[in-house]
């Protein structure tokens, strides 16, 4: 059954601004709540085919949780998304910049002062959508020019969730690639190594010694990254790779193929929603759960998606941070939920071979995340 969770527990006053949290309900059953402390998806909780719901995203029961666990923990990752080698920012004519940095020599997932670290403010509340907003400084990133988020969750009928997000340079050239950190289990608890996992990408970003991006793309043929024909996310990770063990486990950027079709050769179609560009979404990713009959679609406007087995997860019982850690019933261990997140090449602004958008003052740009749950 769904965790219950108490609104109370994640109100309190951060940063001089007011947390909460939001419980969307959707016409098909499905269930989230959000924080707009890092526009995280606290629940994702699906009906389970007996009348009740199964939550499926990993998250706490607090915000003192978020505080202190897990950072990415179900976060909307911002500004840029991902690392940028040694903390710099190449610039379109060629200075580099130097940035804050949060993981070793890096500026990782927006930096210390990232979105996932910030409280959002809380433009339009409904019972199936929210619409959430932030203005990124270079006095918190770093990065250049200050730029307006705007970012709408709904729920629609056939239980997807949309995240959809507007971005408007202010005052200087700028640039934005963001992604969202849920950690999904579709089981509900235990490892997911027996999900099977999917991805229309022929194409990866191997990493160089200092885990950032070598700046190459090469073939997903012979290697754990070929996921173009569903497979368990166990056998994956069991592979003898040079770059699983360089990364601790599977951790890495997939190209998506521009085309995918479904098993009759008819292409697929993606999710429209009036709150998301359904123009340019494509499919991400296909995870399902053989035992359940579960199954997640993730679309997105990215180019490609950042695969994260989830090695890096850990519960932390004194703490009591793993959500019903006290009942003994949900202590994390590596494999126990995996991100998912579509997102533009990594490093892109300082590898020449990568596309990379900058956005002059007045620019908007528009992007996408679908999460769309069957069974």
């Amino acid at each position: 059954m769904a965790y219950s969770l108490s609104r109370k527990a994640f109100q309190q006053e951060l940063h001089g601004q007011p947390t909460d949290l939001f419980t969307l309900r959707g016409a098909g059953g499905l269930q989230v709540a959000v924080s707009n402390y890092g526009a995280r998806l606290v629940q994702v909780a699906v009906p389970d085919g007996q009348g009740g719901l199964v939550d499926v995203a990993l998250g706490y029961d607090s915000l003192q949780g978020y505080l202190d666990g897990q950072l990415s923990m179900g976060a909307l990752i911002g500004r840029w998304a991902g690392r940028l080698r040694s903390g710099l920012l190449t610039l379109p004519d060629g200075a580099q910049r130097q940035l804050p940095t949060n993981s070793g020599p890096h500026h990782h997932h927006g930096g210390p002062k990232g979105s996932r670290f910030r409280v959002f403010a809380v433009d339009d509340v409904q019972a199936d959508a929210l619409t959430l907003s932030h203005t990124f400084r270079t006095e918190d990133d770093g990065v250049p020019g200050m730029l307006r988020l705007q970012l709408r969750l709904h729920i629609t009928a056939d239980n997807a969730l949309h995240m959809a997000w507007t971005g408007e340079a202010l005052d200087a050239p700028t640039l934005l690639n963001i992604t969202g950190h849920a950690f999904f289990n579709l089981a509900g608890a235990g490892s997911t190594h027996g999900h099977t996992l999917q991805v229309p990408a022929s194409r990866y970003v191997p990493l160089a010694a200092d885990v950032c991006p070598s700046g190459l793309v090469q073939p997903v043929d012979a290697t754990p990254f070929d996921l173009r024909e569903a497979r368990s996310v166990g056998a994956a990770v069991a592979e003898p790779s040079e770059q699983l063990s360089l990364a601790g486990g599977l951790d890495h950027y997939l190209v998506l193929d521009d085309h995918v079709w479904d098993e009759e050769g008819a292409e697929r179609t993606p999710p429209v929603s009036p709150v998301t560009p359904s123009q340019g979404l494509r499919l991400a990713a296909l995870l399902s759960e053989p035992l359940t009959g579960r199954t997640l679609e993730v679309w997105s406007t990215a180019p490609g998606v950042q695969v994260y087995a989830g090695h890096g997860l850990k519960a932390d019982p004194v703490r009591d941070l793993g959500r019903g850690a006290e009942q003994g019933v949900w202590l994390w261990q590596p494999g126990d939920g995996i991100c998912l997140e579509p997102m533009e090449y990594p490093d892109a602004p300082n590898q020449p071979g990568f596309p990379v958008r900058w956005l002059a003052p007045g620019d908007v740009v528009q992007g996408a995340i679908v999460y769309r749950f069957t069974g």
